[in-house]
């Protein structure tokens, strides 16, 4: 039987599977899920796994630590750099592997479209996934479904995009609560202030690609506050180190000062609260997510201290999955989407983002 090889790796190296996918099973139909619940485990946008032929499958060779996320279900992600790798239906023993860690999908897998729209309130990533190019060149629409099946109750168009405004003024609230899946990682981030100003930062990769040499910012705009210094900066990454290190094909993140994010009680961020783990995915930068879950927290570095990436996905989502009262999405550019193993899916979401009208 003709087969296909894949091969599968976190960030940290730690863990490497390879597994052949029969090519008469492709492609492998596959929409992602932007339910509450594997927002805040990821941390992320939308999540996706692909189930396997796990006969021969030997979690001793792995330091991967199981997180039981429901009465039906267990995740495994990498001890050491917190990415997501399995999940297994305790129902039938099936065992699914997380896609963005592969070397490549294009073929290999059919994105049809976003499937517990529902959950988001708003839409989530969905508004911006309207249709997709096949390798064959013909472009499709893909779908949001309200229910995990393909075969559930289709969102109508433009639905989250007319949601009746919230009874109180989402603008007006002056903290941003936010969690992981186990509640061992909770703060709160304040709205931006005078002290959100002083600091400086280049420019991301998000503004300005660091291919081009040009990321420098000599005039230190404060790039990371919009819409009038109220709302702070949004954006999402494809790039191989954020795939790696949470399992996923998109990594949203929110650019924060470190001034404005505070633990539960009140007193500053650190670094060491709750059940955060460090990850220095390379020389300078540190990554932290939840020990206990796995979900994606926070990213920083030494070039720019001051200015912390949160992920998205742990945000309260009474507004919805965007929270747009708080972000302003960045809407001409998927940071290092060059990097990108999924390239239809982000020209998809590209395109999408670029086509998406502002509310602010």
């Amino acid at each position: 039987m003709e087969s296909i090889n894949i091969t599968a790796t976190c960030a940290c190296r730690s863990f490497a599977f390879d597994t052949d996918l029969p090519t008469s099973s492709l492609p492998r139909v596959r929409a992602l899920c932007l339910c509450t619940k594997c927002r805040r485990i990821s941390g992320g946008c939308g999540i996706s796994y692909i189930t396997i032929d796990s006969a021969h499958l030997d979690l001793s060779k792995y330091n991967l630590t199981k997180y039981s996320s429901s009465d039906i279900a267990d995740r495994y992600f990498c001890s050491t750099c917190g990415c997501h790798v399995f999940v297994t239906r305790l129902s039938n023993d099936s065992w699914h592997l997380a896609t963005g860690i592969w070397d490549r999908t294009e073929g290999i897998i059919e994105w049809t479209g976003c499937k517990w729209v529902e959950d988001t309130l708003d839409g989530g990533v969905s508004v911006w996934l309207k249709e997709i190019v096949d390798q064959d060149g013909s472009t499709k629409a893909l779908k949001r479904w309200m229910l995990p099946d393909r075969g559930g109750e289709l969102v109508p168009e433009g639905t989250f995009e007319t949601l009746p405004k919230p009874s109180t003024n989402l603008e007006d609230q002056s903290t941003l609560k936010a969690q992981c899946a186990c509640g061992g990682v909770k703060f709160y981030i304040t709205r931006p202030d005078e002290a959100s100003k002083a600091l400086r930062s280049p420019f991301p990769d998000l503004m300005v690609p660091y291919h081009s040499g040009s990321s420098a910012n000599p005039e230190n705009k404060t790039w990371w506050l919009c819409s009038n210094n109220t709302k702070y900066l949004a954006g999402l990454c494809t790039c191989t180190s954020c795939r790696q290190a949470s399992g996923f094909e998109i990594q949203p993140w929110a650019f924060v000062p470190k001034c404005n994010i505070f633990q539960e009680d009140g007193s500053p961020l650190d670094f060491n609260m709750g059940t955060l783990k460090n990850y220095e995915s390379s020389a300078g930068v540190e990554r932290e997510f939840c020990g206990v879950c796995g979900a994606t927290v926070f990213w920083h570095c030494e070039e720019r201290p001051d200015l912390i990436d949160v992920s998205i996905g742990l945000l309260d989502p009474n507004e919805g999955a965007r929270v747009e009262a708080w972000l302003h999405w960045w809407t001409n550019r998927v940071s290092f989407s060059e990097m990108a193993v999924s390239k239809s899916l982000v020209s998809s979401l590209e395109k999408g983002l670029k086509s998406w009208t502002q509310k602010d």
